[in-house]
């Protein structure tokens, strides 16, 4: 055989292997990316009556919904009897089930636990009335094949060492049932200790001070998801991220001082008048969600802002691995005010970074 030969077509080998590998790198980077961007959505769902409308059916399929957080219930202190030295937990706000839940989707059961109760007791006698709830709802409403159930509840330091002993109790219980738990963790508890757990979800909202009048958005603000950012490089546990679609009004008094929450208030109600950006003046006294708003009472309007979730995402998804973009929550009126385009971009992977 010619030498020439052999070496002409030696060299073309080694050129499309200098062409085709880096290609086919590049190909298994981008499969993977869309794997994370489709594979691993998911969605809470913090209703007290399961019944999905044609909106958020429509949602789960075009956004490629893997996992729902479905929050089962709350637990508080029994409301008659509030005052005692260690208040009995009793679960509250449980979900009813008026449809089957998809079958083709995981189901996260999830509970809120008040902080109070772990602050004014030790709650080692509830962890396996909890468990079990939560296994009988599921069986009740066949919700089959739960592999995670996840607690949330916004720990402090006071309450860490009694909370921590709940999560190992509860982990405990439910690996008997291969079962894993999470847990959500707030932006300050980064700084903190890392709980007991399988996994955390990183509530990447709620961020500000909520009961401060000035404060300009209590829900998301990327300023302030920046100081604690940095934490999660060397935070000791798996997280995965849930960015807000939800909205409403924090409604105050004259003087500033914070009254309750409205779900369904409206900027363009008549009985108002705008004073600055999202904030507006009682100009009329009226009713709203059963509270009387009286005249000169201050309201203030609240949206998750998709360029503040934007901006947070850059500075959070480049430092956790393998994680899931998780939406709160499956809401047909929230969700309608983002458009199919921006929905995407929350779920998927920052890449401009």
């Amino acid at each position: 055989m010619d030498t020439h030969k052999v070496r002409r077509s030696v060299l073309l080998f080694f050129m499309l292997l200098f062409v085709f590998i880096p290609l086919m790198i590049t190909c298994s980077v981008e499969r993977n990316k869309v794997q994370q961007m489709i594979g691993n959505n998911a969605v809470y769902y913090w209703k007290t009556t399961w019944m999905l409308s044609d909106e958020e059916r429509k949602f789960l399929d075009e956004h490629h919904i893997r996992k729902i957080y479905l929050r089962y219930f709350d637990v508080y202190a029994e409301k008659d009897n509030v005052s005692a030295l260690v208040p009995t937990p009793v679960p509250q706000a449980t979900i009813r089930f008026k449809e089957p839940v998809p079958q083709d989707v995981e189901i996260i059961p999830t509970v809120f636990i008040d902080n109070n109760l772990f602050r004014y007791g030790h709650m080692s006698d509830y962890f396996q009335k909890l468990v079990d709830r939560i296994l009988i709802m599921s069986e009740t409403n066949d919700i089959e094949n739960v592999r995670e159930v996840q607690l949330d509840c916004d720990w402090t330091q006071t309450t860490e060492s009694a909370y921590f002993n709940f999560l190992e109790d509860v982990k405990s219980q439910l690996t008997k049932h291969k079962i894993e738990l999470s847990v959500t963790i707030r932006l300050h508890q980064l700084r903190m200790k890392a709980p007991p757990v399988h996994r955390g979800v990183l509530m990447c909202y709620n961020t500000g001070a909520l009961r401060h009048y000035d404060t300009g958005n209590s829900i998301l603000s990327a300023a302030d998801v920046a100081p604690y950012a940095a934490y999660l490089k060397n935070y000791k546990l798996s997280l995965d991220i849930a960015y807000p679609t939800f909205s409403w009004a924090a409604w105050f008094s004259h003087d500033g001082h914070f009254k309750a929450l409205l779900r369904d208030a409206n900027p363009a109600d008549t009985c108002l008048i705008q004073v600055n950006g999202n904030k507006y003046r009682v100009k009329y006294g009226f009713y709203q969600e059963g509270h009387y708003l009286a005249v000169d009472n201050r309201v203030r309007f609240e949206v998750s802002d998709f360029k503040e979730i934007m901006l947070a995402k850059k500075m959070l998804e480049h430092q956790p691995e393998g994680f899931t973009v998780i939406i709160y929550h499956l809401d047909s009126a929230n969700l309608s005010k983002y458009t199919k385009d921006e929905l995407d971009k929350i779920y998927n992977v920052y890449s401009d970074i």
